[in-house]
């Protein structure tokens, strides 16, 4: 901020600084889309039997934990909004 106070024409050094917070800002964006885009991809073909062994049980330790997570949930609502209320 104070090389932006010190320069002759501040005008055009917050314009410059400006421009380049856009560039920053752009490929910030771009490396999350591009990111976001790897995430939600689907998986190539495996080539291999090991491969496609290997990605079952990747995807079946996904959905246990996933189902895990569903029961604590559900097991924390039934505690919280039970037909039993609490004397």
């Amino acid at each position: 901020m104070n090389s932006i106070l010190k320069s002759p024409d501040v005008l055009a050094a917050i314009q410059q600084r400006k421009h380049i917070t856009d560039k920053k800002l752009k490929a910030s964006r771009q490396r999350i889309v591009k990111t976001a885009g790897f995430l939600v991809s689907p998986q190539p073909q495996a080539s291999s039997r090991i491969q496609n062994i290997n990605r079952f049980v990747s995807n079946g330790l996904v959905i246990y934990k996933g189902i895990r997570i569903c029961v604590g949930v559900l097991s924390s609502l039934h505690f919280l909004f039970g037909r039993r209320r609490r004397k």
